[in-house]
C-alpha cells in the first residue's frame, strides 16, 4: 500500500484539488477529485505525516524495524540511550545497512521485518552471516549490543508475477521486491501487447537509472516504472500474458 499507492499520490493543490484515487485499470492515469476540498484534502496530509509512525516500534524487549528507510531512530532501552541508523536505497536496492550507537552495552532483541516475498533474504551482524530468516516473519537477533555494531540485511529483489485474481491467471502484475512495475503506455491501447511470462520476468533496468525498467516485445522496448515514479503518463498495472 505504501509503495504502490500512497507514495505515488499527486500533491494536493492550493485550491483544494486532491489526488483521488489510485487507478489500476487497463489504461490508467493519476487524477484529481472533481470537487475541491474533498475528504482527501485533509486525510492525505495526515497520512503523509504519519509515515514515520510505521517505521519502527519499541517495547521492553527491544526494537522492531518495520520499514527500511534512510534515517535514524532514537529510543531508550532500560536506562541506555540507543540510536539505530539506517542507510539504504531500498526498495530500489536490496541492501540495508544499520549501525547501532548505545550509551551503554545492552541486551535486547533487534527484530527485522522480512517481507513474505523475500525468499533468500540474509542477515549479517558485524560481518558474520546467520541462518536465512523465514519470509513473512520478523527475524529476531537477541544479544548484547555495543556501540558500533553493524547489521546488514539483504532482501533479494527477485521479479515475480501475480495474477489479478484466480479466475484470470493470464492477467498479471510484475513485481520487483515490493514494487509493482507498471507499463507506461504510448499511443497504443494497453491490450495490444500480449507478453510471455518469460519476457516479463526478464525485464531489465535501464543502465544508470534505478527507477526505470524495460521489457522486449515485438522488436521494441516497453517501459516500466513503479507507481511513485509515474507522473502524467498513462500506465497499466496488469499485463496480458500468453497462456
Amino acid at each position: 500500500m505504501l509503495y504502490n499507492c500512497a507514495l505515488g499520490a499527486k500533491p494536493i493543490q492550493p485550491d483544494g484539488n486532491a489526488f483521488y484515487y489510485s487507478d489500476y485499470t487497463r489504461s490508467a492515469s493519476k487524477t484529481f477529485h472533481p470537487d475541491r476540498w474533498p475528504c482527501c484534502s485533509g486525510t492525505l496530509p495526515m497520512l503523509a505525516a504519519d509515515y514515520p509512525i510505521s517505521a519502527c516500534f519499541a517495547d521492553p524487549r527491544g526494537i522492531y524495524v518495520n520499514l527500511y528507510i534512510p534515517g535514524s531512530i532514537d529510543w531508550r532501552q532500560d536506562t541506555a540511550a540507543c540510536r539505530l541508523s539506517i542507510a539504504t536505497g531500498y526498495p530500489y536496492d536490496s541492501t540495508v545497512a544499520m549501525t547501532l550507537q548505545l550509551s551503554q552495552p545492552r541486551n535486547f532483541a533487534l527484530k527485522l521485518r522480512i517481507p513474505a516475498w523475500a525468499t533468500g533474504a540474509s542477515v549479517a551482524v558485524n560481518g558474520k552471516r546467520s541462518a536465512a530468516p523465514m519470509p513473512g516473519t520478523f527475524a529476531s537477533i537477541e544479544r548484547e549490543w555495543r556501540s558500533g555494531d553493524r547489521v546488514e540485511l539483504d532482501l533479494p529483489l527477485r521479479r515475480r508475477l501475480q495474477a489479478v485474481d484466480a479466475e484470470h491467471p493470464n492477467v498479471v502484475a510484475l513485481s520487483s521486491g515490493p514494487l509493482v512495475l507498471m507499463r507506461i503506455l504510448d499511443e497504443e491501447p494497453a491490450h495490444t501487447a500480449t507478453l510471455s511470462r518469460s519476457a516479463l520476468l526478464a525485464a531489465e533496468r535501464v543502465p544508470g537509472n534505478k527507477h526505470e525498467w524495460t521489457v522486449s516485445h515485438d522488436s521494441k522496448r516497453l517501459q516500466l516504472r513503479a507507481f511513485a515514479d509515474i507522473g502524467g503518463q498513462r500506465y497499466s498495472a496488469y499485463q496480458d500474458i500468453a497462456g
